[in-house]
């Protein structure tokens, strides 16, 4: 692994993100200096207990103070104004994120000081479980780190970014944010409301009968009902697309099912059984270039 290209970072919540990210780099770059900001008292005692961090605070500014670069790992909703604060403080901190939406933060930020510092990142890893005590060293080995740079950040920040993330363990893929948010949009948040919703359609009484299939389909409806909330709500545009695409889609199975046309079934679910057999299957895609 190559010498670190910073000698200090922080990371702005440490919850199973921030965690990992926390855990990644100690375990590449054991020299950097980790620090933290974490609201809740619990959580900076187990981030110290557990040698997450170095040192932890309770705000964002003593947190990335003296720091090189800085990981914003909150909720969404809350990235743009953090990067404002921090880019205000300290000039020369290079700022990047783990947000699963890009293209409202993108816009929040255009012409502000803080998007010159701000290297967007959402790191293509997680779990339905949250906390800081579910953080993991390897959460982001071979997982997609997409970097949606705006076109306004400085070089150094771009690079210094880009080493970090790769320290994680993540393979660097670039590309526009729209791009990000569209594509995320059908890969995973529309996927947890299905989720959600198959979770919903069954009664308490009906738990006694479900099987690992049901588990399996619900298991990310166990995720934070906040951070998906938030996610909802900054990536709008692109799920109600993706709402009306699986619509159009259902609506094209409940004819197949309807009129007994067993043979369009049959291949209905076998174009979708090699979809997923794809993902398991298919070499690794090369990082995508910067556009």
């Amino acid at each position: 692994m190559p010498e670190p290209s910073c000698r200090s970072v922080a990371i702005i919540g440490l919850g199973l993100l921030g965690g990992s990210v926390a855990l990644s780099i100690r375990r590449r770059w054991p020299s950097v200096r980790l620090t933290a900001c974490a609201r809740s008292p619990e959580t900076r005692a187990l981030a110290l207990d557990r040698s997450i961090v170095d040192e932890v605070f309770d705000r964002p500014d003593a947190a990335a103070k003296g720091c090189d670069l800085a990981v914003i790992a909150t909720p969404v909703n809350r990235i743009a104004s953090l990067a404002q604060a921090l880019a205000g403080h300290f000039p020369e901190l290079t700022l990047t994120d783990v947000g699963s939406t890009k293209g409202g933060l993108v816009r929040e930020l255009a012409g502000t000081t803080a998007a010159k510092q701000f290297v967007p990142a959402h790191p293509i890893a997680g779990s339905e479980k949250s906390g800081a005590e579910h953080a993991r060293a390897d959460l982001f080995d071979d997982k997609p780190i997409v970097i949606t740079p705006s076109g306004e950040e400085l070089p150094q920040h771009i690079t210094a970014a880009t080493e970090f993330w790769r320290a994680t363990g993540g393979r660097i893929v670039t590309m526009p944010a729209e791009q990000h948010d569209a594509t995320l949009a059908l890969t995973s948040h529309l996927p947890h409301l299905l989720s959600s919703l198959a979770a919903r359609q069954i009664t308490r009484e009906m738990l006694a009968l479900v099987g690992t299939g049901w588990l399996d389909t619900t298991r990310v409806a166990a995720g934070d009902a906040d951070l998906w909330t938030a996610i909802v709500s900054e990536n709008r545009d692109a799920i109600l697309s993706a709402i009306e695409q699986s619509r159009s889609d259902l609506d094209t199975l409940q004819t197949i099912v309807d009129q007994g046309d067993d043979t369009a079934l049959r291949t209905w679910l076998d174009t979708a059984k090699q979809i997923r057999q794809s993902a398991q299957t298919e070499p690794r895609p090369p990082a995508a270039k910067v556009v």
